[in-house]
């Protein structure tokens, strides 16, 4: 049997559109919505079942630029410039009450120490182990330390986004810092009367725990010290820096290099 000409035509043309418009389904299947659960393929993320997948859509943006960094939870972001969206992509499970990247000033952490599992924390709870002192966004850390200048600081947590997609601006200065720096400082102490305040002619008096010393007026009863001089940066010993120094029979010297400071220390 034979088709006239304009038949042929037909049917190939109705043919062409199937096959185009199934090619097209294929390349424009949906993309991952708020709340959808995802595995990571290659350079891109693909929906999946919660009940196997590792991650899950927290937060899209409908543009590339969209910021992710204060959604609570969220560990990675990616970029796609053919819809213009951005997704934000956390833990499957992810508790947002005890996520660290939405921590703020006055807030406990723990799991920093062994830098496992490092989350936000009632600072009520025995398993608290800092208290956050700062909160700095975009923290620049190479050849300088963020909370060298928050008083009070015994250690500090850096928390970055791993980011992926298609956004030419996308890792543009993460070779500089991190994405937040938390300064910390011990549970239930006062960064106020932190040593790292202290001037010539303050008095300290000795803490024991993290803090070590602490300023009290130079009339309190466990005013054990009075400096005599701060010395900062922390390029000389103690020996060294306080040898000039009159009446000085002790010191504390924390951090080093321009961070750093030492005080030197006669007794009240």
């Amino acid at each position: 049997m034979t088709f006239p000409g304009s038949r042929v035509a037909r049917v190939v043309l109705l043919l062409a559109v199937l096959l185009l418009a199934g090619g097209g389904l294929a390349a424009c299947s949906a993309a991952p919505e708020k709340g959808d659960c995802v595995e990571k393929s290659g350079d891109s993320y693909t929906a999946a079942d919660c009940a196997t997948a590792t991650l899950r859509v927290l937060e899209s943006f409908d543009e590339t630029s969209g910021d992710c960094v204060p959604v609570a939870g969220v560990t990675e972001t990616f970029s796609d410039s053919g819809p213009g969206t951005t997704l934000c992509l956390g833990p499957r499970d992810v508790d947002p009450g005890s996520a660290i990247n939405v921590a703020q000033n006055g807030d406990c952490v723990a799991g920093v120490e062994a830098n496992s599992d490092v989350r936000r924390i009632d600072c009520a709870d025995p398993a608290a182990e800092s208290v956050v002192l700062s909160r700095i966004g975009d923290a620049v850390t190479i050849a300088t330390d963020p909370c060298a200048s928050v008083p009070g600081t015994n250690s500090s947590y850096s928390w970055d986004l791993i980011s992926t997609g298609d956004d030419p601006l996308a890792g543009i200065g993460d070779n500089l810092g991190v994405d937040l720096m938390f300064c910390l400082g011990p549970v239930g102490v006062d960064p106020t009367t932190s040593p790292d305040t202290a001037q010539a002619g303050d008095c300290l008096a000795e803490t024991g725990g993290d803090a070590g010393y602490a300023t009290v007026d130079c009339s309190a009863p466990d005013a054990a010290y009075r400096v005599v001089e701060r010395s900062d940066g922390g390029f000389l010993p103690i020996e060294i820096a306080c040898s000039s120094a009159d009446g000085a029979t002790s010191g504390i010297q924390r951090g080093g290099g321009l961070d750093g400071y030492v005080l030197c220390l006669a007794p009240n």
